[in-house]
């Protein structure tokens, strides 16, 4: 059987180098637990703040009294009418 000066064998001085890593990577484990919980906790957080809500009306006018017209091209943005004609809207 192996042994060093200080009485320890080899399968000691592999479990107590085991020991240490399994207690390294558990804390890294729980390390990573709380920043899931923490990432979870600021999200939950974050959708339960209030929201400041606007609402926009916008009121017309009558425009069936209105002698405006609107003149929409063809595919490339131009239209068979010639330039600025004015159409008589029929209100009576």
């Amino acid at each position: 059987m192996y042994m060093d000066k200080e009485g320890t064998t080899l399968a000691t001085e592999i479990f107590q180098e085991l020991k240490a890593s399994a207690r390294r990577w558990f804390i890294a484990f729980l390390v990573m637990v709380a920043v899931e919980a923490t990432t979870v906790a600021g999200f939950l957080w974050y959708i339960s703040l209030p929201v400041e809500e606007t609402t926009v009306s916008q009121d017309m006018e009558d425009i069936n009294g209105s002698n405006i017209s609107q003149k929409v091209g063809n595919d490339y943005g131009t239209n068979s009418t010639d330039g600025n004609q004015e159409t008589e809207s029929n209100t009576e």
